[in-house]
């Protein structure tokens, strides 16, 4: 008997000071955590919105052409669901391009030479991917992309031997679910790159100290929190103290995930009171907000490397931060790819209206500024820019040259024809800046 008691006051003494310490909690033990949407914008924002596909399996061999048209038709089914996009193989203005160019499913064993033998499943599929802008033949997106199914010992770390994952369980022991996965997944690591992902995740919440800030998580006051939990006095141990701070990244990372949902949302045209302007200033914002999560999940994993929660954090950060990174980077892209295209066919108007009188070539004569506009929208040209010429000196040297001035029989409907959904904005804009310069034609004296 006095054995016993001694154990259990050993056993006390162990515990006593982790139920001290601060932490996350134990299963069944008041542990709480708060589900966060998490909505990664696409990689690159296409404002070509009629899309074609364009797919090849040559490289796969045997197979490779029902591989090919399974691929497309789930990708033509997740791409059917966004409202924002339209199928047009006659008339795109943007072309996904992807072509399988490594398939396998194969038969393996494993624990081989042991009793506990067993014959399992694993598969790869890599694709070459593509989004081109038909208006300038410049790709707004390029990848190589990786999906595989089953356990693979070159590729996995050590320490997936020993974890259960029912998603890799279930390829490894069915060919059929093998190539499902494989499939399934590398198609909506395509879609995504043009469409946002929503993929929503619990995040666990610290007690004890810091039970009043985990309220403003649960709640979703995720600004309150980030202030709050900043300035909050330090906890005197570092461990302690990395609870904290795991919940300042927490808040700047949800309000990232909020900022892209509103992007989104103006993109639907679910919040027209968000400027273009205000549009790029919540992606900037977005993007630092997840730098500075994504440098907190690192310092907190080095000051309490025990706490495996952390983790979590910073791969979704790492992989956000890439994704804003490549967006950054395909926009600069294409604005230079937008402005030289401008700027070719500013050059092609100007030659024409330097051309002596009889001279010039059929098609080649003077365009109206209204004609420049159309012939933007035709070539697919982005609207921002086309904006940028209605605004510039070039429009207005244009209808001073051929005399134009806004015909109300006749304009709205060509604009609307021709330019679809930015029509009003461009008649606007032409209105007021004819109204700023140019010259109408003198009315005939009245008899």
């Amino acid at each position: 008997m006095n054995k016993r008691i001694w154990m259990v006051a050993a056993a006390l003494v162990l515990v006593v000071p982790v139920l001290h310490a601060q932490g996350f909690g134990l299963m069944g033990m008041g542990k709480k955590s708060v589900t966060i949407n998490r909505l990664l914008p696409p990689t690159v924002n296409l404002n070509g919105k009629k899309i074609k596909i364009d797919a090849t399996a040559d490289s796969v061999g045997k197979g490779g052409d029902l591989l090919r048209d399974l691929l497309k038709t789930k990708l033509v089914t997740l791409i059917q669901k966004d409202p924002r996009f339209v199928l047009n193989e006659i008339n795109p203005e943007t072309i996904l391009k992807f072509s399988v160019t490594n398939y396998y499913v194969e038969q393996w064993t494993i624990n081989a030479k042991t009793n506990s033998a067993r014959q399992a499943y694993r598969g790869k599929i890599e694709v070459a991917y593509q989004a081109i802008d038909v208006a300038t033949n410049t790709a707004l997106d390029s990848e190589n992309l990786v999906q595989t199914a089953g356990y693979d010992p070159a590729n996995a770390p050590l320490t997936d031997i020993f974890k259960t994952n029912s998603k890799k369980q279930a390829a490894e022991g069915s060919e059929n679910e093998t190539r499902d996965q494989l499939v399934d997944g590398i198609v909506a690591s395509m879609a995504r790159r043009i469409a946002p992902t929503d993929e929503p995740f619990d995040a666990p919440l610290p007690g004890k100290k810091l039970e009043p800030l985990s309220s403003l998580a649960l709640s979703r006051r995720w600004g309150a929190l980030d202030e709050q939990a900043d300035k909050m006095e330090k906890l005197p141990k570092a461990d302690d103290d990395s609870y904290r701070r795991y919940l300042v990244a927490l808040a700047k990372e949800a309000e990232a995930y909020d900022l892209t949902r509103e992007a989104n949302e103006r993109d639907l045209g679910k919040r027209t009171d968000i400027s273009p302007k205000e549009a790029e200033e919540e992606f900037e914002r977005a993007q630092k907000d997840l730098d500075e999560a994504g440098a907190i999940y690192k310092d907190i994993i080095t000051a309490n490397s025990k706490e495996k929660e952390f983790r979590p954090g910073d791969t979704r950060t790492e992989e956000a931060i890439a994704i804003y990174a490549k967006i950054a980077r395909y926009k600069e892209e294409n604005a230079k790819a937008q402005t030289e295209l401008v700027a070719k066919a500013a050059a092609s108007s100007t030659r024409s209206r330097a051309m002596p009188a009889g001279t010039a070539g059929a098609g080649s004569a003077v365009m109206s500024p209204l004609d420049q506009v159309l012939d933007f929208c035709t070539r697919g040209i982005d609207p921002e820019s086309i904006k940028d010429f209605i605004r510039s000196s070039d429009f207005l040297a244009d209808a001073r040259k051929t005399s134009y001035h806004f015909s109300f029989s006749r304009d709205p409907i060509r604009l609307n024809e021709t330019c679809k959904a930015n029509a009003a904005v461009f008649q606007r804009m032409i209105r007021e800046r004819l109204g700023s310069g140019a010259p109408r034609p003198a009315k005939a004296a009245q008899p």
